[in-house]
């Protein structure tokens, strides 16, 4: 069966990470990839490193696959991007608001030359704002930061770009509805998507607590404010997360805990109950953890059915996994879409830039 988006060409005009990830998975699924750089620099990913393999960063090397990669000067070279514009489906950019109308490659310029364009920009903060959008400015202006920090101690930010990621896979969705609409009407379409927005819309537990009960959250750490048990604890060699998100593993977790009681205290009857005596709750459960190793609590609380599992680093869950292969040998995490009768075997790695045609 051929790739879902086999024939979709796509002028990919994007650096750092939202853009690159968006076209990356578009690509996955069989478009044609063709990303634009800036010559003698290419995207500024390529130096975000060490760690470094050859002389690109894995940093790039895990946002470009499957495309292939040209030097091109928009400034001086309008008319060729234009000539490629016109026979692209779909164009994607993450410039700040206003850099491609400056440049004469704006949305009114492509459509021009291709009136059934898809044009999708991804910003920091939208099309009427020029403020840059990085991931971290993203997670500490949305309330996140504030949020992930453990009570007391710190604020938390997360170890990969979530804002970014986020923005990419709300910028592929768009493109992909435009693409469906567009067999049907023949239309092009205009999409903006902003890593602000595509955070707060992400983080819909917390800002539905804001916008309908008033609730300005507090930092939750290594919990979950609206669910106890539900959380890191630790044991006599390490860490374990373990989440008891209803009634059904909240008795089964009390009767492998040693405590069949709770399930019968008032205070801790129905997760509301549990949530309001978080405290008290917690403080019964530290020494008991402490009490026993990772491993076996693991297998204690796996044998009772009570979500768990160890803290692991990348490299041990990588271990648990199938990576792609790609064409030189090179390692990748795999796209985690599968599709009945559809292998996405395109897997080519990250090319050199060169001139277009």
């Amino acid at each position: 069966m051929s790739l879902p988006l086999a024939g979709i060409r796509i002028l990919d005009f994007t650096r750092a990470v939202a853009g690159p990830f968006c076209t990356m998975m578009l690509a996955d699924l069989g478009a044609e990839v063709s990303k634009i750089e800036e010559p003698g620099t290419g995207d500024e990913t390529r130096q975000w490193g060490p760690p470094f393999f050859e002389e690109d960063s894995t940093y790039w090397l895990g946002l470009n696959r499957n495309k292939n990669s040209f030097f091109l000067n928009l400034k001086s070279d309008r008319d060729r991007v234009l000539k490629l514009a016109a026979a692209a489906h779909v164009v994607v950019e993450n410039f700040r608001p206003g850099v491609m109308d400056r440049l004469g490659l704006g949305y009114s310029d492509l459509s021009a030359a291709n009136p059934q364009i898809i044009y999708a920009s991804v910003s920091g903060f939208g099309p009427e704002s020029t403020q840059p959008g990085y991931d971290l400015i993203i997670q500490a202006l949305s309330g996140l930061m504030h949020t992930s920090a453990v009570p007391g101690v710190e604020l938390g930010k997360t170890s990969f770009p979530v804002a970014d990621i986020l923005a990419a896979l709300f910028t592929g969705q768009a493109i992909l509805a435009a693409l469906f609409r567009k067999q049907n009407t023949g239309e092009g379409a205009r999409i903006h998507v902003s890593l602000f927005e595509s955070l707060l819309s992400g983080m819909s537990p917390l800002t539905s607590a804001a916008l309908l009960a008033g609730i300005d959250p507090s930092p939750a750490g290594l919990g979950l404010a609206n669910i106890v048990p539900y959380q890191v604890f630790r044991c006599a060699d390490g860490h374990l997360a373990v989440g008891v998100p209803n009634e059904r593993i909240w008795e089964r977790f009390c009767i492998e805990m040693g405590q069949p009681s709770w399930s019968e205290d008032p205070r801790f009857a129905g997760n509301a109950s549990r949530v309001t005596h978080r405290s008290e709750l917690v403080e019964l459960l530290v020494p008991l953890f402490a009490a026993d190793s990772k491993l076996n609590w693991q297998r204690r609380l796996t044998t009772a059915g009570v979500p768990n599992g160890t803290v692991q680093t990348v490299a041990e869950a990588l271990r648990s996994i199938t990576p792609w292969t790609l064409e030189d040998g090179l390692p990748a995490a795999p796209n985690p879409m599968h599709i009945s009768d559809c292998e996405m075997p395109r897997r080519r790695p990250p090319r050199k830039p060169a001139s277009p045609d």
